[in-house]
């Protein structure tokens, strides 16, 4: 007997006795099928094969609409205000915007712009430009008031999109290849109060770590013990 199987991989289909989430939120169909092709052929690294971050997945989360008032589940507050922004093909190494991203993280927007242009150089620029365009379409298409004050950096983060591939010609008849890179630049601003801690979960602070070692030390087990 043939096995069902998914069409999306990773994802299991539901059994008789399951009852399916239902859907709360709006969102457009999607259609995968015009997206990820290259002269016909599917792309390896597509939104239809479910690889990784890509434009047309960020700007996607701009078009779900969730009811009012909703709670967060995983937090128990209402869901704040999101505002998904994209800047395209940058030239720039993905190893060099990191950190400035990391820097900006949790960071309100005016207070994120501003530090950022106050370190002159070329990744911490090109992120305060994008804080800014986010900010832009946050005031002009989502009608959110004041969002250089009330919106934070909850993420900001860089992916290499492609590689330009060129040639350096040096003396004797030598060649030098040289690698362009192009990274896409991800913003997501939320409304509210940003945490105080960077990352999932907040660090362990000194009491946290003492109970840790303490259940370290009342877990060991001697060998041959009596």
């Amino acid at each position: 007997m043939k096995r069902f199987l998914p069409a999306v991989s990773g994802y299991a289909p539901i059994q008789r006795f399951e009852k399916p989430t239902p859907k709360i939120y709006y969102a457009p169909e999607w259609r995968l099928d015009k997206s990820g092709r290259r002269d016909g052929n599917l792309d390896k690294y597509s939104p239809m094969n479910n690889y990784g971050v890509t434009p047309e997945k960020w700007e996607y989360l701009n078009k779900v609409v969730w009811p009012p008032n909703y709670v967060v589940p995983e937090t128990g507050k209402p869901k704040a205000r999101e505002v998904f922004h994209v800047k395209e093909s940058v030239h720039l190494h993905p190893k060099k915007i990191f950190p400035s991203c990391f820097f900006a993280q949790n960071l309100m927007a005016n207070e994120a712009i501003k530090q950022l242009r106050h370190k002159i150089t070329k990744p911490t620029l090109l992120l305060a430009e994008t804080i800014e365009e986010a900010v832009e379409r946050a005031a002009d298409e989502f009608k959110i008031d004041n969002p250089l004050e009330s919106m934070f950096v909850a993420e900001a983060f860089g992916i290499q999109c492609k590689i330009i591939k060129s040639a350096r010609r040096h003396a004797r008849g030598a060649w030098h290849p040289l690698r362009h890179r192009y990274i896409n630049i991800f913003i997501r601003l939320e409304e509210g109060t940003p945490p105080t801690f960077k990352g999932r979960e907040p660090d362990p602070d000194g009491w946290e770590k003492m109970q840790d070692y303490y259940a370290y030390l009342r877990s060991r087990d001697f060998k041959y013990s009596i």
